[in-house]
């Protein structure tokens, strides 16, 4: 069930290692520091130290000149000449994490990046993309089209490539013009590289997320990164054959949910689909609810039966049709007849005789409703961007039938079985009380 997880990367400032050197330094040239040199030392250091506490006090107690540091300079337009400045920044940098050394991924002489306010705050964030360097002839630069072969998923030697994010931050002080390097975000996603771009998580506050997805041998793996007010978040996805994750708002609140579906083996049911519902607080996402598909799929096929073979043709159309499209077909005034003839098309075959289905339920004979028997979630995304599945009913009359009559026969023909072809479908929000529906052509 890790499919679908997220983790907070805290703020991390790239002096944290040269600070911290200098300390190791000046011990070991000297024993005998007095006690005020010490102090100074373990200032300087905690104020660049790495944890979230250090940064929060660098912002509240620091001088100005630092604060202008972490924060940046506000910008949100950048002119050509800007543009290059930050091009040479990411393209001299070299980023060592441990024993690995991280080059940027270069795409027509330009690096791979994204550049966004992506929190609303007047501040731009450049995120550009290194890869580790595991090959000998990278040493200045990485190309894309060498990171995203997909040839790649298939070697171990090089499917294991780690990818960061690095950002940087536009500065504008005395006139001089520089883009930092603050911080780096290790991506968990590995393989062929495929895209880095901005993702709109909140359009009500403008919030945005970037967006880092990879080919794997499995399917495809998604980092969405967000910066929360004191940290970025990495939220992974894996989309593979029996685990899969969209992006939809799904209860109109502008802000965008993650739907996960997981296929599961369940002894005694089949392969059950759950689908897990995460929202977006403001920081990260996070789940708030779980439901089943084939159980309660399941369960809405036999509640119909039982409504139609009772001849509650109300009560089933009541439960059976979305309330919208109910809305407007009694606006239109389309009887309950005519919308029973838009659930149910006959079906021609080589006994059929395209019976309406009001005549099968006006027969006076007892009457029988068969649906398929339901193993694994049948559900798949149409051109309408719904979730589908078109399927057969058996109507089946006992003891009797309906009588057919033609030119060509002597007497009538007592038809007592009919097959009727009906899409199902699921609600935009499967959240929902009703979130099964037969479509109404």
């Amino acid at each position: 069930m890790n499919f679908l997880r997220g983790k907070t990367v805290f703020l991390q400032n790239k002096t944290k290692n040269r600070r911290f050197l200098s300390i190791f330094d000046l011990f070991s040239i000297s024993g005998k520091l007095s006690i005020s040199i010490m102090l100074i030392i373990l200032t300087i250091s905690c104020v660049t130290g790495s944890s979230l506490e250090s940064s929060e006090q660098k912002k509240e107690t620091g001088r100005e000149g630092e604060k202008k540091i972490l924060q940046g300079t506000p910008k949100t337009h950048f002119t050509p000449q800007e543009m290059q400045l930050f091009f040479n920044s990411v393209m001299r940098q070299q980023i060592r994490i441990g024993n690995k050394r991280f080059l940027p991924v270069i795409d027509n002489r330009r690096p791979v990046f994204v550049a966004r306010d992506i929190n609303n705050n007047g501040h731009t964030e450049f995120f550009a993309l290194f890869a580790e360097s595991i090959l000998e002839n990278e040493t200045s630069g990485i190309l894309r089209s060498v990171v995203s072969d997909l040839r790649n998923i298939y070697r171990s030697d090089i499917y294991q490539r780690q990818f960061i994010l690095a950002v940087f931050r536009y500065h504008e002080t005395n006139n001089e013009k520089k883009f930092i390097h603050e911080q780096n975000i290790i991506l968990e996603g590995t393989g062929a590289f495929s895209s880095l771009k901005e993702l709109k998580i909140d359009r009500n506050n403008k919030i945005y997320g970037i967006s880092a997805t990879f080919v794997t041998s499995a399917g495809t793996h998604e980092d969405i990164v967000i910066k929360g007010r004191q940290a970025y978040s990495i939220t992974s996805i894996r989309n593979t054959l029996s685990d899969s994750t969209r992006k939809e708002d799904i209860n109109n609140t502008g802000v965008i949910d993650l739907l996960r579906h997981n296929k599961v083996f369940v002894d005694g049911l089949g392969v059950e689909t759950f689908i897990t519902w995460y929202i977006f607080d403001g920081e990260r996402f996070r789940s708030v609810k779980t439901v089943n598909t084939v159980k309660d799929l399941r369960v809405f096929l036999r509640e119909s039966q039982m409504h139609l073979e009772a001849r509650r043709t109300d009560r089933f159309i009541r439960r059976a049709v979305a309330p919208p499209v109910l809305e407007k077909l009694n606006a239109a005034r389309i009887g309950q007849e005519r919308i029973m003839q838009r659930i149910f098309y006959p079906v021609k075959w080589e006994y059929s005789f395209l019976i309406d289905i009001n005549r099968m339920l006006a027969a006076g004979n007892e009457i029988s409703f068969i649906f398929p028997e339901i193993y694994e979630s049948p559900f798949r995304r149409d051109r309408d961007g719904l979730y589908s599945f078109t399927t057969y009913v058996r109507v089946l009359l006992r003891n009797g039938g309906v009588a057919i009559s033609s030119e060509n026969m002597d007497t009538d023909i007592i038809i007592n079985e009919e097959i009727y072809l009906v899409r199902i479908y699921m609600a935009e929000n499967p959240f929902e009380d009703n979130r099964f529906f037969f479509f109404v052509h």
